[in-house]
């Protein structure tokens, strides 16, 4: 079908607008890449403005990582933070939103308005900071996973998707002796992939690029994350002593040590995301259907 002229200057707008937006977004982490792997002296020959390296190196990443370097304990704290506080926040959003999905639970809309109040008053960063004090969680492994395993609003996702499969499923099942473990885990669970894939990606950025809350409750750095890591190097523009005991060199500039540290940190998750990216837009535009 033929455009007409209106229609024509609107698509190339779009055009325009997402090749801009597309240009802002990548321009500043290409930099970021070739800076982290431009020698120093080219980087002040050319003050800076480096899109296309004539020269190539790793000084920077040999430095961070160093063998000895703490920055491996830092990044397995965050592997750790992160694989733990999903699985834990994934299996309490699932079991949360199957028993609110069900339309004869007992009280299941003062149930729900108890966790929508949650999306809109919270204690603050004092009181929670104090309960976790006396809870005696400061400075340890589990608090970083804790703090962070439950969210109203990917409850409510989950719950949205829940409530569109066909009870009828889940009836038939009941009449044939499954108990409510089984129907979820045999048959909710495997009809809810892109909804379960959305939630555990919305949950894998948030636990992969927490730095505040490492920065409130922890401070022995051989329990920090990489981010927190990430935060000191960007923010006092040094590397912590503590992570690089083993170093026994001076280290590079630190602008290269800077953009290095990014690209580690973000690497990852530019890695999984295309990979699960199907599945989050599927989840979503169910969600916003059904819903």
């Amino acid at each position: 079908m033929k455009l007409t002229r209106g229609e024509s200057a609107f698509v190339a707008s779009n055009y325009v607008v997402l090749t801009l937006l597309t240009l802002i977004i990548v321009i500043p982490f290409w930099y970021v890449l070739t800076v982290s792997i431009t020698p120093y002296s080219q980087f002040s020959e050319k003050n800076g403005m480096i899109l296309f390296p004539s020269s190539f190196s790793l000084e920077y990443y040999k430095y961070l990582l160093k063998e000895g370097s703490m920055i491996y304990q830092s990044y397995g704290n965050t592997i750790r933070n992160t694989v733990g506080g999903v699985a834990l926040a994934l299996f309490l959003t699932v079991t949360s939103a199957y028993a609110l999905a069900e339309k004869k639970l007992p009280g299941r809309r003062i149930i729900m308005v108890y966790f929508v109040l949650t999306m809109l008053f919270r204690g603050g960063m004092i009181p929670t900071y104090i309960t976790i004090k006396q809870l005696g969680l400061l400075n340890t492994n589990i608090v970083l996973i804790l703090v962070m395993a439950y969210s109203a609003f990917n409850m409510i996702i989950m719950k949205t998707f829940f409530e569109g499969i066909p009870e009828s499923l889940r009836e038939s099942a009941a009449i044939d002796g499954a108990s409510e473990f089984t129907i979820l885990w045999r048959i909710v669970l495997p009809l809810s992939m892109p909804a379960i894939a959305t939630v555990g990606l919305l949950y894998l950025v948030v636990y992969w690029n927490d730095f505040f809350n490492a920065l409130l409750y922890v401070s022995d750095w051989h329990k920090a994350p990489v981010q927190l890591v990430l935060r000191t190097i960007i923010a006092s523009s040094s590397l912590p002593p503590e992570l690089l005991e083993a170093a026994g060199s001076a280290p590079p500039p630190t602008i290269g040590i800077q953009m290095a540290a990014i690209v580690i940190v973000a690497l990852p998750m530019m890695v999984i995301y295309p990979f699960v990216q199907r599945f989050f837009e599927q989840g979503m535009l169910i969600g916003s259907v059904k819903g």
